[in-house]
């Protein structure tokens, strides 16, 4: 059946493009189809990739499907991404009707650099950040109403089959050009986003609380009176003695006898289990712990933008932010100004944050760090990385500038002071070349970025908040363009704030092909 529905999804932008012969006969209508091949790296896993990128615009509407086939060495296709209902949906990259900023309008599916307010809660988000072993599918509604305070607002979810990361945004223009003029486009805001459970990163699918990525028998229930899931019952709790009342000799399945001490049923057959009486028993009974309950985040703000002067060739805005995380600290933007002049785009904020915040916590790294794993049997959570988050002020500043048509370049950083600081400094950095440089070249650039760290070092650039991307492109043909992508990314497996071995670095190398009909 699987094969059945990729052969269809692989045919149906090809049955599309049959039904348009000419792309431009309309203004309202068009049609493009892209597609690539090429090969993608991700873990220790390489696979052959055959890509179809089919997208169709019919006024306002909008539709892409992303049919991607990941063929592993034995020729087979990837399972993973066929084996439920959500996969099927996951092929369509987006829906859309009308863009941000109209009266009204929605998309549905891929997200990107999706920031609410001005980024203090919520900065640069993506949902396919762990594609393709996660395809979020989510959503935005906004509106852009021509009524009395000009009110607008988005409401959005970042995969409409679990509707865990869940944002909203609200603004008024509560003043006219007749009432004042100096205060006519003044925006007052209020944002909110809410993680109702930062576990759910990771699956459970024999739902026994027990995530499948620390579970030792995923597939398989582990309850309370049955620790290994191998239908040998157990008391769920020890007796006053310290030993647990059972028929399985080895509670916790790690293959060693228990003692006679902690198990009934090993002391009443201890010469049968072990007749030589051998010393290597198991001492410790491991009991994994479950993540039945959810840890949620909730961060909520209000912001206002006012344009000080607007021009061609010179804008001048100032702004505020303010944002308190739900149980923990709070933080606010003022004084802010964003400029833009010449070649120059620039931001510079003073920033003052209490105990226990972060700014953009919400941010491109988010779906990696919103959980992680200790050890082998424990879980961890973002909003504990808020406990080491000291009160601080700094201020933040982030400069673009066009190089002699040459380089786009970005610099941003960070520096909050007040002592030693866990979380002080950020940085990020983006160089591209501009596409006119050369008449071959598409696109062109390389990226790194670092956030809330103690301390910026070049012997230090790999860290868990780290993440390099680079993306080179050139045209073969009228039709086809060679494009090699390439992201880095760092997970603390064993919880000692150092980044050490492969099993550590995460890292995504794709070579494609792509063919524009």
């Amino acid at each position: 059946m699987k094969k059945i529905l990729a052969t269809l999804l692989f045919c149906l932008p090809f049955i599309l493009a049959g039904q348009v012969t000419d792309s431009t006969s309309t203004s309202r209508t068009r049609f493009s189809f892209s597609g690539n091949t090429g090969y993608l790296t991700t873990g220790a896993e390489t696979y052959s990739q055959i890509r179809l990128l089919p997208e169709l615009t019919f006024g306002k509407f909008g539709i892409g499907l992303d049919i991607d086939l990941l063929i592993n060495s034995r020729v087979n296709i990837r399972n993973a991404d066929w084996d439920g209902p959500e996969d099927i949906l996951s092929k369509i990259y987006y829906l859309r009707y009308a863009e941000r900023g109209n009266p009204l309008y929605v998309k549905a599916g891929g997200f990107s650099g999706y920031t609410l307010g001005h980024g203090l809660i919520m900065n640069d988000y993506t949902n396919r950040l762990l594609y393709p072993d996660q395809k979020n599918f989510g959503a935005a509604v906004g509106f852009n109403l021509n009524l009395p305070l000009r009110p607008s607002g988005e409401i959005f979810s970042a995969d409409l089959f679990k509707n865990q990361i869940l944002a909203a945004q609200a603004a008024i223009k509560p003043f006219t050009k007749e009432t004042s003029p100096l205060l006519a486009e003044l925006t007052i805001g209020a944002t909110g986003v809410w993680d109702r459970n930062q576990y759910g990163k990771y699956d459970d699918k024999d739902g026994d609380q027990i995530p499948d990525v620390i579970d030792p028998n995923p597939g398989l229930k582990n309850y309370r009176n049955d620790l290994d899931g191998d239908h040998l019952l157990n008391s769920e709790t020890p007796d006053a003695s310290g030993q647990y009342q059972t028929d399985d000799p080895d509670m916790d399945g790690d293959g060693i006898l228990d003692s006679p001490e902690l198990n009934s049923y090993v002391e009443a057959n201890l010469e049968v289990l072990d007749p030589d009486l051998n010393q290597f028993l198991d001492n410790e009974i491991r009991t994994l712990k479950r993540y039945g309950k959810a840890d949620d985040v909730t961060i909520g703000g209000i912001n206002c933008t006012l344009p000080l002067v607007y021009s061609p060739a010179f804008r001048l805005d100032t702004y505020a932010e303010a944002a308190q995380i739900s149980g923990f600290g709070k933080g606010f933007i003022f004084p802010a100004l964003a400029a833009g002049f010449s070649v120059f785009k620039i931001n510079l904020e003073l920033r003052n944050f209490s105990d226990r915040f972060i700014p953009g916590y919400f941010d491109y790294l988010y779906d990696e760090q919103r959980s992680g794993i200790l050890g082998d049997s424990l879980l961890t959570t973002k909003n504990q990385l808020l406990q080491e988050a000291r009160a601080s002020y700094g201020w933040y500043g982030k400069v673009e500038a066009e190089i002699g048509k040459v380089v786009i370049a970005g610099f941003s950083y960070q520096d909050m002071h007040d002592g030693y600081l866990p979380t002080g400094k950020s940085v990020t950095a983006k160089i591209s070349l501009d596409p006119q440089l050369l008449p071959q070249l598409k696109e062109a650039y390389i990226s790194y970025s670092q956030a809330n760290v103690p301390y910026l070092s070049a012997a230090r650039m790999q860290t868990p908040s780290a993440m390099i991307n680079g993306v080179a492109s050139c045209k073969l043909s009228s039709r086809s363009v060679l494009t090699g992508r390439y992201a880095e990314r760092y997970v603390d497996l064993d919880g000692n704030n150092q980044i050490k071995g492969s099993n550590e670095i995460i890292k995504s190398l794709s070579l494609i092909i792509e063919y524009r009909f």
